[in-house]
């Protein structure tokens, strides 16, 4: 049930846009070509540029569309945000000029492609987004997201970002590595869900993951169209034994990740943690998030936090 299953409705986010005037009506979709999901070692510039392509109804380039690309909370651009009114995970501040920068503006070559680095303008978060959208602004549809997270240290082994999305019409949270997954939601297989503004870094596979990664077992309630992680192994047992006519387990390895002290909640030095929060409501869902802020809000708008230690910490993730 990883790919067809019940429990996606998405939005597309390779959705229509306008551009300058020279290109006006041509532009039909933007479309991410690299640069998503990567991760930023000690640098708010990452580690290569984000690009993207502008295609006509028929899928052919477009030439000549004027694009911005830069963190989205910055300028004329969309600016993606939670339901709490978060725009990345630790975030503090963004700089918004009253024009977009002239290093964040690109124009399309001959093969519809444009990129930028889209550099982020002050204090660093662990995860963050840039967006790319198309000039000039407003423009009638909403821009594509691409996912960066920044660590002070490379991470050790093959690490990929977990990616969080979210269905307005549901209030639910879900979050994937999977890249299939990732494709069917932003090309709009499934309506309802967009990306939202978290992601933390997971491996794929224990050939991926260092020394003592544990895996998290996902599991899929089509009661309440909701996933549910967990890395500790007597946990995901014992929800296997309590509740199998409600969360059935889709995987026993979704992905590689590290607990922290059952005891203390701490985390492993150059680990950060993730909290598991629960919704408390006849249609639960969970949200994994890595700011204290950010979980603090949510607590106090009824969220309840799941996890080891007075702070409740779930899994610990590079920092």
């Amino acid at each position: 049930m990883l790919l067809d299953s019940v429990w996606l409705r998405v939005i597309p986010l390779l959705v229509a846009v306008l551009a300058s005037s020279s290109t006006h009506g041509q532009v039909s979709r933007l479309q991410i070509v690299s640069g998503d999901r990567q991760i930023a070692v000690n640098t708010f510039v990452p580690p290569q540029p984000y690009v993207v392509r502008a295609v006509d109804a028929q899928g052919t380039p477009v030439q000549g569309a004027t694009l911005v690309i830069q963190t989205s909370g910055m300028g004329h651009n969309a600016r993606l945000q939670d339901e709490f009114h978060f725009r990345g995970f630790n975030t503090i501040g963004f700089l918004l000029p009253s024009d977009p920068l002239p290093e964040y503006v690109a124009v399309t070559d001959v093969n519809g492609l444009a990129s930028a680095r889209g550099r982020y303008a002050d204090g660093a978060p662990s995860s963050f987004i840039v967006s790319a959208t198309a000039t000039p602004l407003p423009t009638a549809v909403p821009p594509i997201y691409f996912f960066t997270t920044l660590v002070t240290a490379p991470p050790p082994g093959n690490p990929m970002l977990v990616v969080e999305y979210f269905d307005a019409a549901l209030d639910h949270y879900f979050n994937t590595l999977y890249q299939a997954e990732i494709d069917a939601l932003d090309t709009g297989r499934f309506p309802g869900w967009t990306r939202s503004i978290g992601s933390f870094i997971g491996w794929a596979t224990s050939q991926d993951a260092p020394p003592g990664a544990l895996p998290v077992c996902r599991f899929f309630s089509s009661l309440y169209t909701s996933h549910f992680y967990t890395a500790d192994a007597d946990e995901c047992d014992a929800v296997i034994a309590k509740w199998p006519d409600i969360w059935q387990l889709e995987s026993p390895a979704a992905f590689y990740i590290f607990l922290p002290d059952k005891a203390t909640g701490a985390c492993a030095p150059g680990m950060q943690p993730v909290y598991r929060l629960y919704n408390d409501r006849p249609d639960p869902n969970h949200r994994y998030v890595t700011d204290s802020a950010l979980r603090d809000r949510m607590r106090n708008a009824g969220w309840i936090p799941e996890g080891y230690g007075p702070d409740s910490v779930i899994m610990c993730t590079p920092k």
